[in-house]
């Protein structure tokens, strides 16, 4: 795997997950899943998987709309079996457009890339 691999898989990633791909997303996101969220007051909020994929399967449950997946890409590493990789994305939550810094750690475990860490940061 290389940076531009990596690019390619987080582009899947966010494509399979803002159109609710419940299978995907539980494929694709370690059971260690840790996410890290920071507001604009700075008040954090985390997530494991199982409350991610919840998130995932009420959206698709209730065939919602797909999120935006517009993201811009800053940085991308590999090391051996972990990567790391640096966006800003779009979203529209409550009719209000939201940008945010996200880190994705990327491990390889059990025979495949998984997101094994993520935070978001917001970005006025």
């Amino acid at each position: 795997m290389n940076s531009t691999e990596l690019i390619e898989l987080t582009k899947d990633l966010i494509y399979q997950a803002t159109h609710f791909n419940v299978p995907y997303v539980k494929e694709a996101y370690a059971d260690k899943l840790l996410i890290v969220k920071v507001d604009e007051a700075g008040v954090v909020d985390t997530m494991n998987k199982e409350q991610l994929v919840t998130f995932i399967q009420g959206n698709s449950d209730a065939k919602a709309e797909p999120l935006s997946s517009k993201t811009e890409y800053h940085y991308a590493v590999v090391d051996g079996n972990m990567g790391m990789v640096v966006i800003t994305r779009e979203l529209v939550f409550d009719g209000k457009l939201n940008r945010k810094f996200f880190t994705l750690i990327w491990e390889y475990l059990s025979g495949r890339w998984q997101v094994v860490k993520e935070s978001s940061i917001a970005r006025s």
